[in-house]
C-alpha cells in the first residue's frame, strides 16, 4: 500500500484478526513468530509499537471476535479506498459526520482524515505524536484539535494521497473548520462548506437538505460522476442492517449487568463514521449484539466474580489513545460503560432509513448527519445535550458519570458543570470531570489517568 497511513491501520487489522483467529486469549498464549510468518517485515516493524495494554484487552473472549468483525470491515474500508485511488477515481477528503454512503452512490473515493487519526492513536503508542509535534513547530496552537492537525501534517508529509477537494458540515466547532480550511489552503485544493444551522426545527432540516443537494450537484460537476440510485441503495441497506443491531443493543444494555463490553463503543463510532464501507459492516454489530444476548438470557456477566457493577455514563466519550481503558476498568472496578455523548444513537429520533428512492435516501442521510453525535448536541441549544444525557442515564440506571471533555472541544467545557448538577439533582448521582486530549495521550498522562479513576471509583466502591 502506498501511503503509510493508510498502511498502518490496515497491517494492524491483519495482525489483531490473525492474533484472535489463532485462539490465544493472553499474551503469554500468542505464538509471535507464528503470526509474524503470516505477514511481511512491514507488519513485524509495526507489532512492537502497538500498545501492550491493547493486545491484552483484545485476546480477550468478551472483546475479541467484536474487534475481529470491526477489523475486518475497517480494513475493507481501507483496501478499497486504496483500490479507487490506484483507479485515478476522483478522491474527496470528507469530514466524519457526512454520511459516507452519498459518496459511494457518486463512485468516489472518500477519504476520513480523523478516522485515521482515530484508529492510529487508538492502536500505536506514539500515535499520530510525530505529526502533532510537527503540527506546532509550523505554528498551530497546542489547544486547536488533534484529530485535524495530525492529518494536516499526514498531507505534507505525503503520508495520505492529496484530495481533489474537501468537503465539511460548519458543526462542530471552530476548531475543525479553520483547521480544515489551512489543510485546503496548504495543499492548493478547494473545501466545499456545507452549511449547519444552529436551530433544529424543520425549517432549519429544509434548509440543511438543500445544502446536502448542493453538495452533490459541486461534487457532480467537479467530477464528472452523478448519483446511481442502485449503488446508493446497497451502501445505506448495509448500514440500515447495521444501525438495527445497535438499536437493540442499547435495549440489551438496559439490564443488569450490562451484558456488552465497554471497548466497543469506540468501534461503534468509527464504525458509524465509515456507513456503507462493506457487507462485513453490520456483522460486526450482529456478532455484538448476539454476543450480549446470549449473555443477557443465560444471565451471566463479563465482569469478574463477585465485582459490584458501577454502571458509568462517559457523557463526552472514553479517548482513542487509551481504547483498552473500557476492559481495565470493568476488571479493576466493575464499571462497565453504560453509553456516551458520542455514541448515542436514539432510535426513536434517527430510525433506519427508507430506500425507495434517491431522494428518501438523500433525505435520510441528511437526517441522520443532522442529528450525528456533535452536530446534534453543538448546533444546538445546551438544553438538547443536557435532556440527552439525562435521558441516556435514566433509561440505563447509571450509578456514575464521567466528563471526560476533549481539550480542544472548547465548545463543550460550559457543559461539565451543567451536567454535574442535574445529575446530582435530578439522579443523586456523583460526576467525575477530567480534562484530556483524546488523540494525544502526553496532555495527560496514562499514570495520571488510572490514578483519577482510581480515586473516583474508590469512593464509589
Amino acid at each position: 500500500m502506498k501511503y503509510d497511513y493508510m498502511a498502518r491501520m490496515s497491517r494492524a487489522c491483519d495482525m489483531f484478526v490473525w492474533g484472535i483467529d489463532s485462539g490465544a486469549t493472553t499474551i503469554e498464549e500468542l505464538d509471535i513468530p507464528a503470526l509474524l510468518a503470516k505477514g511481511t517485515d512491514y507488519h513485524a516493524s509495526l507489532l512492537p509499537k502497538v500498545h501492550p495494554e491493547l493486545i491484552v484487552a483484545l485476546l480477550k473472549p468478551k472483546n475479541s471476535q467484536g474487534i475481529k468483525t470491526f477489523s475486518i470491515a475497517l480494513r475493507d474500508y481501507i483496501e478499497d479506498l486504496g483500490r479507487r485511488i490506484e483507479q485515478e477515481q476522483p478522491l474527496i477528503g470528507v469530514f466524519p459526520t457526512l454520511p459516507l454512503e452519498l459518496f459511494y452512490g457518486l463512485d468516489v473515493a472518500a477519504l476520513l482524515p480523523e478516522l485515521f487519526s482515530l484508529v492510529i492513536a487508538a492502536t500505536y503508542k506514539t500515535g499520530v505524536e510525530e505529526e502533532l509535534d510537527a503540527s506546532e513547530i509550523e505554528g498551530l496552537p497546542g489547544h486547536v484539535c488533534a484529530f485535524q492537525k495530525a492529518p494536516l501534517m499526514a498531507f505534507q508529509k505525503g503520508l495520505f494521497p492529496k484530495p481533489m477537494m474537501f468537503v465539511k458540515t460548519t458543526a462542530p466547532c471552530d476548531s475543525s473548520n479553520i483547521t480544515m480550511q489551512y489543510t485546503a489552503h496548504q495543499l492548493g485544493v478547494p473545501l466545499y462548506g456545507i452549511d449547519s444551522p444552529y436551530y433544529s426545527n424543520r425549517r432549519a432540516f429544509k434548509y440543511f437538505v438543500d445544502e446536502i443537494h448542493r453538495m452533490i450537484e459541486t461534487i457532480e460537476k467537479a467530477t464528472g460522476h452523478t448519483m446511481d440510485e442502485d449503488r446508493l441503495r446497497q451502501r445505506v441497506e448495509w448500514t440500515n442492517a447495521y444501525m438495527s443491531n445497535l438499536y437493540k443493543l442499547f435495549e440489551l444494555r438496559k439490564n443488569r449487568p450490562i451484558p456488552d463490553p465497554g471497548m466497543h463503543r469506540l468501534l461503534d463510532l468509527a464504525a458509524l463514521m465509515m456507513g456503507g464501507c462493506s457487507e462485513n459492516l453490520p456483522k460486526y454489530s450482529e456478532v455484538t449484539y448476539n454476543e450480549a444476548l446470549e449473555r443477557q438470557q443465560k444471565g451471566i456477566s463479563f465482569l469478574p466474580e463477585g465485582k459490584k457493577e458501577i454502571r458509568t455514563l462517559w457523557t463526552g466519550s472514553m479517548f482513542p489513545y487509551a481504547l483498552y481503558l473500557g476492559d481495565w476498568v470493568e476488571d479493576m472496578y466493575g464499571s462497565t460503560y453504560a453509553g456516551c455523548g458520542l455514541t448515542n444513537l436514539p432510535k426513536d429520533v434517527l430510525g433506519v432509513i427508507n430506500t425507495s428512492s434517491v431522494e428518501s435516501m438523500i433525505e435520510g442521510l441528511a437526517w441522520r448527519t443532522f442529528n450525528f453525535p456533535m452536530h446534534r448536541t453543538v448546533m444546538s441549544h445546551t438544553d438538547v445535550y443536557l435532556n440527552d444525557m439525562l435521558t441516556v442515564a435514566k433509561e440505563i440506571g447509571a450509578d456514575a458519570a464521567i466528563y471526560a471533555g476533549n481539550m480542544g472541544c472548547k465548545h463543550s467545557w460550559t457543559m461539565p458543570k451543567l451536567l454535574s448538577d442535574a445529575f446530582g439533582e435530578e439522579l443523586n448521582i456523583p460526576t467525575m470531570t477530567m480534562e484530556v486530549d483524546w488523540v494525544d495521550g502526553r496532555f495527560t498522562p496514562r499514570d495520571i489517568v488510572l490514578s483519577q479513576l482510581s480515586e473516583f471509583f474508590g469512593t464509589l466502591a
